[in-house]
């Protein structure tokens, strides 16, 4: 059993947190489909089994679980989840999963980079004054942009360190370089 494809997820639960990321940070784009707060990164096995790895404010960069615990968690709070088949080749695949097992334990959450990532998109970025690199700590965002790199470039012409990625930032990114027609799943 190995890793043959590669998904990034993005998700949203109606709470206060995931409000105030999508209010600075989202709904842009003229159907407003950039209204995402946290993203995570997702592996087919050659089985048909699943794998997901993602940073939680509480855990760090945690992983692997199911795409149906995903699924389950994001349901049970009446939120949504969209998944993306990246279409990095598969012989990159198992290198970017070995990647993610590294990580886990090892890299903290950075939760004051939340606060810099918003002091940035109201005026840092304005003043030409970028996020600091953190390279023991990450945010969800973040973590994917630099996983998928060199194969997919999350970063955008304003974001231009994986530091400022953010979910939306992402999912504009996204659309401008591949374009809507993709493999989606939504709940």
């Amino acid at each position: 059993m190995k890793p043959v494809r590669i998904f990034i997820f993005w998700s949203y639960v109606p709470e206060w947190w995931s409000w105030a990321i999508v209010r600075i940070t989202g709904r842009q784009l003229p159907d407003m489909s950039d209204a995402w707060s946290h993203m995570g990164i997702a592996f087919e096995f050659s089985d048909g089994s699943n794998q997901v790895f993602e940073a939680l404010f509480s855990k760090g960069f945690t992983g692997p679980e199911s795409m149906e615990s995903i699924y389950e968690k994001i349901k049970s709070k009446n939120g949504k989840i969209a998944v993306i088949a990246t279409g990095i080749k598969e012989i990159y695949v198992e290198e970017i999963y070995k990647r993610c097992e590294s990580q886990v334990g090892k890299l903290g959450y950075y939760a004051w980079q939340l606060a810099l990532m918003w002091f940035y998109e109201r005026i840092g970025r304005f003043i030409g004054w970028k996020i600091p690199h953190s390279p023991d700590k990450t945010v969800c965002s973040e973590a994917v942009a630099r996983l998928v790199w060199p194969h997919l470039d999350l970063r955008d012409e304003i974001r231009t360190e994986f530091d400022e990625v953010n979910p939306c930032s992402a999912w504009r990114k996204w659309f401008k370089t591949k374009g809507r027609v993709c493999e989606t799943t939504t709940i």
